[in-house]
């Protein structure tokens, strides 16, 4: 059975290639990268003995890596419905976008499995294939066949040679996002207070404040009222899997500007800026990012004690990097760029009992990232990748307001429901882990005379082989 699982691994190969081919606009052969699961039924023939003559279904696992300008290697791996296992390696060759071809050739013993593979895609994430060859050691058997197979959400990084961003836009795309629109969520709340639409207890005095926002009263000088804020925020952070490992900053500048056009709601629109700069050790190189992001939300009191808020927004991200080739000091260099789209519904609450302030909120996001096809200065040409993340979060906020200021304490839990996994060739794997928990601590300040302001430090725990420190000040005013 170990030839007829040879060839069910190479057609599964082929049919990823081809999947890979067409799920997106390319200015080159799709990225294929990554692990596949399928199936493959097939008959042998010809046997010697003729026992072993008759049908096979196996089930297979996939993995492209290296690929370039057209070309890739392959491993396949099929079980058989007896639990026997071959092990499969190979190389292919794209024959256009929307097909592929592979040889992969048995290497883990009990003969010497050759399957030549063809496939064509299906639809963006499927394909079907046929595949043929013939086991020449041990017991000969003919054998062909058919299948279909499926990539999952695995990014397969060979790390001395895979580009900074490959691996930095799955680590930190989902966190990035989550800093900006958690920061636009809570200038929400901020502007809901600066307008007066709650009236909370005498000593806050119409504040209606979550997750790190501060607010305050509006001015009487305009028919409409309105708000505007600013936040400056510092980060550091530090993956130190050996197989990924990265360290940088982020210097993020966000602001936006809203209004009340109809009763307890507010429309507003938000912009940032981001400059990132990260060492990339897993391959001796570094990244340099620049980010623009226009982001339009709204927000409504629902109750006295409840609100909701939604914003969706656009990030256009421009690398510029390198990566060092293996024992040499030679550069090999690159500046792609990504299209970053998010959106972010919240239910917030807020309670008061004496001075004490309390806090909750749960949400949910969706966040895409697109980097473009790009030629690294080798000539390697790198295909187009995409990162898709949906989160759910739940948070919690407790404050103490005496005078003009009030100190704060927020926890919150994050879990990734669906993002893209990473997988190494060499050095340990990443755990993919999912969820964290963020800390954060500050003091917010308040005026009646429409200024607030907010200064806090952040820090994230128990997401695996990876640690974050942040720094924010904030400052409003409502007239």
């Amino acid at each position: 059975m170990g030839s007829h699982n040879n060839k069910i691994c190479a057609l599964f190969a082929i049919f990823i290639g081809i999947f890979s081919v067409s799920s997106s606009a390319y200015a080159t052969y799709p990225d294929i990268t990554g692990t596949w699961n399928g199936t493959a039924t097939g008959v042998d023939s010809s046997c010697t003995p003729p026992s072993l003559n008759g049908p096979f279904t196996d089930q297979l696992t996939v993995v492209f890596s290296n690929q370039n300008s057209g070309y890739f290697d392959v491993s396949v791996t099929s079980t058989e419905s007896n639990g026997s296992t071959d092990i499969d390696l190979g190389t292919g060759i794209f024959l256009s976008e929307s097909a592929l071809s592979f040889t992969v050739t048995r290497t883990d013993g009990g003969g010497t499995d050759t399957t030549v593979v063809n496939a064509s895609l299906t639809s963006p994430n499927s394909a079907s294939f046929t595949f043929s060859g013939m086991n020449s050691g041990g017991d000969f058997c003919l054998y062909s066949g058919s299948g279909s197979i499926s990539r999952n959400s695995t990014t397969v990084v060979t790390p001395d040679v895979t580009p900074s961003s490959s691996v930095t836009d799955a680590v930190l795309f989902n966190i990035q996002m989550q800093g900006t629109i958690s920061g636009i969520s809570n200038h929400i709340g901020a502007a809901l207070a600066g307008f007066g639409f709650f009236s909370g207890p005498s000593f806050t005095d119409n504040q209606f404040k979550f997750g790190g926002a501060t607010g305050l009263n509006a001015g009487d000088g305009s028919d409409i009222a309105y708000g505007v804020w600013g936040n400056y925020s510092y980060t550091d952070y530090e993956n130190d899997l050996s197989s990924t490992a990265f360290e940088g900053n982020n210097h993020s500048f966000l602001g936006g500007i809203d209004f009340s056009f109809w009763g307890d709601s507010i429309l507003g629109v938000a912009f940032g800026y981001d400059i990132g700069d990260i060492d990339t050790t897993f391959n001796g190189g570094n990244q340099d990012t620049d980010s623009f992001t226009v982001a339009p939300y709204f927000g409504a009191l629902l109750t006295d004690s409840f609100s909701v808020d939604f914003n969706v927004g656009y990030s256009r991200v421009d690398y510029d990097q390198f990566r060092t080739i293996t024992g040499t000091t030679t550069r090999v260099t690159s500046t792609p760029h990504a299209d970053r789209w998010f959106s972010a519904f919240n239910l917030n609450g807020i309670a008061f009992y004496n001075n004490w302030v309390l806090g909750s909120r749960v949400g949910w996001s969706y966040a895409s990232s697109s980097i473009d096809s790009f030629t690294e200065s080798n000539g390697t040409v790198v295909a187009e990748s995409r990162t898709k993340v949906t989160t759910a979060s739940i948070a919690g906020d407790v404050a103490y307001s005496f005078e003009n200021y009030e100190p704060f304490l927020n926890l919150s839990y994050q879990r990734d429901i669906s993002f893209r996994k990473i997988s190494v060739t060499t050095g340990p794997q990443p755990t993919n882990d999912n969820d964290d928990i963020l800390l954060t601590a500050g003091v917010r300040y308040f005026n009646k005379n429409g200024i607030s302001g907010n200064l806090e430090y952040s820090k994230r725990f128990d997401r695996d082989n990876f640690d974050e420190d942040r720094v924010s000040l904030t400052v409003r005013a409502d007239f």
